[in-house]
């Protein structure tokens, strides 16, 4: 494709990002891929030297060139600094190098976001259930619908094992294409802050957008609970007049992030008014009942999922669906059938009679909405207790450390630190700051060894308890000092079910 025709294109699309380039040396290069990982350049690849906050892309545009890299889209200084140490290759300067990416790859790859639905959903937990859901809907509807996600990306042909929750734009717009060519008329994705931030998702106009909630998470990231907020509405901020927003109106952030946009508004919740509104609420370790208010009239649901938590991901899924067209009747019967994703609040059933449950569970909110699902399941409890064992990722957000040792020690009856994915730290280091949270409590212990924890909990484990095993859910690896080796919570479980 020339290059030409493509950078023209991305700047009709917006003028003010990129700067002046020699057009005509451009009309001579033939597109054949993009990336900005100059270990995928071949031969005529351009390549966007991105400065992240980890690495940055110019030290690397050497190596894209010695590959076969064609062009280089660069920031104004790096252009400044670099063309001269490469008289044969063509460099772009942008003022905004990711959206500048985010626009060439729509139009390398067709503009396939014009060609499919997309609805987002952000916020700090549920994502991936209401993602999940909402594709189960669709698709038991008579929809084809793709998704990407925390978990897998499904563009129509494959379903391949996820990198980040939301890819870089490069990817996104080539599984967009994907989807297209499948025949695929919806995508679901979640859309994470940082994605958001960093403008992975630039370009993109939401037919749908979905607010969770939003709890202490990303803070090394973001600093401060405001730059969160606002790096979440960006999803909201950019959609287009008319396009729907769903909020949860329980949540502190629920009606706030959506007010200043002129958007279809549609909002649910447990506890206060709104479009739909559960109540009559039955919680079982095996799924859960609850009634559904909409437009004066009440559905009864049923679901596999189990927890408060999962009915807020159900209500946030039901108004998607019926804001697309699906019947409130025929959602009943899709709900009764969807099987509970890998990873959240999945129980497995012990030979002792106890339940120990694998979740995904990794933030302050998320950790307590775990707890508080085995303590309204256990209900009366007669004895029976939540066993919870947890720890906290390492080079991650290190404030919710603390507060998740507070939130372990309070409800839990019992609670095992131990290790997550310590990543370049110190497991006991990690270990130390989430201790400092559980002040004078007596009711934990410390096993650095995630394995040697979960046997401990099994083996103090009695009939009717709930072993909650928190923080890993899906994953099947941990990494410590960056080396990442096969490990899952749910085989450790079955390794030690005697």
């Amino acid at each position: 494709m020339d290059l030409k025709h493509i950078i023209l294109q991305a700047k009709e699309k917006s003028k003010n990002i990129f700067d002046r380039a020699d057009y005509d040396y451009l009309e001579n290069i033939d597109a054949k891929g993009i990336a900005y990982d100059s270990r995928k350049v071949s031969s005529g690849y351009v390549f966007f030297a991105i400065k992240g906050y980890k690495d940055n892309g110019e030290k690397y545009i050497f190596d894209a060139v010695r590959n076969g890299a064609a062009a280089v889209v660069a920031p104004k200084d790096t252009v400044e600094k670099q063309k001269i140490n490469f008289p044969d290759t063509a460099f772009i300067p942008v003022s905004n190098i990711r959206r500048a990416m985010a626009l060439v790859s729509s139009v390398f790859y067709g503009e396939p976001e014009k060609k499919i639905k997309c609805i987002g959903v952000t916020g700090t937990n549920g994502k991936t259930t209401i993602t999940y859901l909402i594709q189960h809907f669709l698709q038991k509807a008579g929809h084809k619908c793709g998704l990407i996600g925390t978990i897998n990306y499904f563009s129509g042909n494959e379903t391949r094992t996820s990198t980040l929750t939301t890819p870089d734009s490069i990817e996104i717009f080539s599984m967009l294409d994907e989807m297209v060519k499948s025949g695929i008329e919806y995508c679901v994705m979640e859309v994470s802050s940082i994605a958001l931030e960093l403008d992975r998702v630039y370009g993109i106009k939401f037919e749908q957008g979905i607010f969770t909630n939003l709890t202490s998470e990303h803070l090394d990231l973001h600093k401060n609970m405001e730059n969160y907020f606002n790096a979440k509405k960006i999803l909201f901020d950019n959609m287009p007049k008319g396009a729907i927003a769903i909020s949860n109106k329980d949540d502190i952030y629920g009606e706030k992030i959506i007010s200043s946009q002129n958007l279809t508004k549609i909002l649910y919740s447990i506890v206060k008014p709104s479009n739909y509104q559960a109540n009559n609420i039955h919680l079982g370790i095996e799924g859960i009942k609850f009634n559904v208010s909409h437009e004066g009239i009440k559905y009864e649901m049923n679901s596999k999922l189990t927890g408060r938590f999962n009915v807020y991901n159900i209500l946030a899924a039901i108004a998607s669906a019926v804001s697309i067209g699906i019947e409130i009747k025929d959602l009943q019967e899709y709900l009764k059938e969807f099987e509970p994703v890998n990873g959240r609040f999945n129980p497995v059933k012990l030979k002792n009679g106890a339940y120990a449950v694998i979740d995904y569970s990794h933030t302050s909110d998320s950790l307590k909405n775990a707890i508080f699902a085995a303590k309204e399941i256990l209900t009366p409890a007669n004895g029976r207790k939540v066993i919870t064992i947890f720890g906290c990722g390492g080079n991650k957000d290190v404030t919710k450390r603390p507060v998740m040792g507070k939130i372990a020690s309070e409800y839990s009856d019992f609670a095992i630190v131990t290790s997550d994915n310590p990543r370049y730290e110190e497991p006991m280091d990690i270990i130390k700051q989430i201790l400092q949270g559980m002040g004078g409590k007596k009711n934990y212990i410390v096993d650095e060894n995630r394995e040697d924890a979960i046997k401990k909990g099994i083996e103090m484990s009695s009939e009717g308890d709930i072993i909650l095993i928190c923080g890993k859910g899906h994953e099947t690896y941990q990494e410590v000092k960056g080396v990442k080796s096969h490990f899952d919570d749910k085989e450790i479980v079955e390794k030690y079910n005697k």
